[in-house]
């Protein structure tokens, strides 16, 4: 064996070692608990809710959505060392555009709910169909952010 062939064969490991290190980040990072994407869900239910019982609540609730928001991006860093933002480019950003436009029609509906005076049990509906999207929303922009990582891995 060559001195040539000993750099090509050392080079394979590296790379091999390279990929299955980027493999095990990409494990790690795209893997959220079901308390994540609960948490995830409880803020949009929040959101919705508060929009359709009264625009006292839903200023109110502002200040604990954003606590809710900043709680989650450092619970994502201290578990995971970085904080993955939804609207970063490539295939999630499309998942996370159409979350955004059923958000605003979950807005509107509440909207209408509350001036239109609504049974609280029709607010409540609402609210829990919109933890129930926000919960799915959240486990499938998860799934193509980790089938995007595998597809750079495989580059």
């Amino acid at each position: 064996m060559t001195e040539r062939d000993v750099q090509i064969d050392e080079a394979r490991r590296a790379l091999a070692t390279v990929a299955q290190t980027k493999a095990g980040m990409a494990e790690t990072i795209a893997n959220c608990p079901p308390w994540r994407h609960a948490l995830f869900a409880a803020i949009f239910a929040v959101l919705i809710a508060s929009v359709a019982i009264s625009s006292f609540v839903q200023f109110a609730t502002i200040p604990f959505i954003l606590a809710a928001i900043f709680l989650v991006k450092k619970s994502d860093e201290r578990r995971l060392g970085v904080f993955v933002n939804g609207y970063r480019p490539g295939k999630t950003r499309k998942v996370s555009l159409s979350f955004v436009a059923v958000i605003v029609v979950l807005v509107v509906a509440a909207m209408n709910m509350r001036t239109s005076h609504f049974s609280n049990l029709s607010k409540a509906g609402l609210t829990a169909i919109s933890f129930a999207i926000a919960y799915a929303y959240s486990v499938v922009w998860q799934r193509v952010f980790l089938n995007e990582l595998r597809e750079q891995d495989a580059e």
